[in-house]
């Protein structure tokens, strides 16, 4: 992140830079990445063009911070929440809830984090890879505790990712969905009990 952008000394400082990202996020939201441009960033934020260079290099820059942003805003809101379980299962359940809370709150992320896979496809792979390998480390501490049974890691990893990704889109995104306790608790029993029956 900090190769990213050149992070301010000063208060000031640190509230332009915010105005900018923040400026970038609703614009990125609306009209896409290709559809914004710096001039569009610094007139939502108020500042003078050449402002924009004192913080970014170019516009690439500025979505790439905000993605290393995103994965780490996500995963501390997840952290905060998982580190009260007691229990692997506990802390999938507590997991998946901060992420449709979090997602709720911040629904333009979904958008500008999916657009990565067009603007460059190596920026999507990178973002859930590095997901990932977070997850896969909590995975094999949690089977080496008996909480849960040796499968592949990874496998596990992108298969608890792809729950929550895609029932974060039809819950929060299709049906705006705000009480995620009946989503979160079916989500649990499944994976708790299984699918299929013999």
């Amino acid at each position: 992140m900090q190769s990213l952008v050149n992070q301010p000394k000063t208060k000031r400082g640190q509230a332009t830079l915010d105005r900018l990202t923040n400026a970038a996020e609703q614009l990125f939201y609306k009209k896409g990445y290709h559809g914004t441009s710096i001039n569009d960033i610094t007139g939502l934020a108020n500042v003078a063009p050449g402002t924009f260079y004192i913080y970014f290099e170019d516009k690439m820059s500025l979505y790439c911070y905000l993605l290393l942003q995103y994965s780490h805003r996500i995963r501390m809101h997840i952290a905060k929440e998982v580190k009260k379980s007691s229990s692997r299962k506990d802390a999938e359940r507590a997991g998946l809830k901060a992420f449709l809370h979090f997602i709720n709150d911040h629904k333009h992320i979904y958008n500008i984090i999916w657009e990565s896979l067009y603007i460059d496809k190596r920026l999507f792979i990178d973002y859930y890879t590095k997901f990932a390998q977070n997850y896969m480390s909590q995975i094999e501490v949690a089977q080496a505790n008996d909480q849960m049974k040796v499968y592949d890691p990874e496998v596990i990893a992108f298969v608890l990712m792809g729950i929550s990704n895609f029932i974060g889109l039809n819950f929060v995104m299709f049906k705006e969905t705000t009480d995620f306790d009946y989503v979160v608790d079916q989500v649990i029993d499944i994976l708790d009990k299984g699918l299929f029956v013999d």
